[in-house]
């Protein structure tokens, strides 16, 4: 495995546990979250963070190295294929990618949400994924950082780090 995806979803798997506090989508423990992606509502105005959960990880696990691609800062799910197509042959995008899927990647899935695989897909298709924005239930409005058992079959594309 490339050095980058490793330290993606190791960080990814530290911030389980997070949840957010004084309402839907708010609490201080969210700001690092919120701060990394390129919305900017009002202050006092939560939004749903999972793809920003995704922008704040993949900008840890880049610090302290020089890299050829620029990080993510979409607040959007989807949009991260838009990102990850406009960039150098360091990330690579398979819609529908079936078994296709490592521990590191960036998964995006069908109701417009976004996470972080730290498992591999399983010959049943399954694997472990890292979300914000999700809960027990696996809901793409959830209350926290989760780790969730999903499927391949609920994926839209993955975003794989070849470096």
């Amino acid at each position: 495995m490339s050095i980058l995806p490793e330290r993606i979803a190791s960080i990814a798997e530290s911030k389980i546990g997070i949840r957010e506090t004084g309402g839907a989508n708010k609490g201080a423990a969210l700001a690092e979250f919120f701060a990394a992606d390129d919305y900017r509502p009002s202050p006092d105005h939560g939004y749903a963070w999972c793809a920003a959960f995704v922008c704040r990880i993949v900008q840890l696990a880049m610090e302290g190295r020089q890299w050829t691609f620029e990080r993510p800062r979409s607040a959007g799910a989807w949009r991260f294929e838009d990102w990850s197509l406009a960039q150098d042959a360091s990330t690579w995008t398979k819609k529908n990618p079936g078994l296709d899927i490592k521990r590191g990647d960036l998964v995006i899935f069908k109701i417009s949400h976004i996470g972080i695989a730290v498992s591999d897909a399983d010959a049943n298709g399954r694997f472990e994924c890292c979300e914000g924005n999700t809960n027990k239930a696996g809901s793409r409005e959830g209350d926290g950082v989760y780790r969730k058992a999903r499927k391949v079959a609920d994926i839209r594309s993955r975003i794989r780090f070849r470096v």
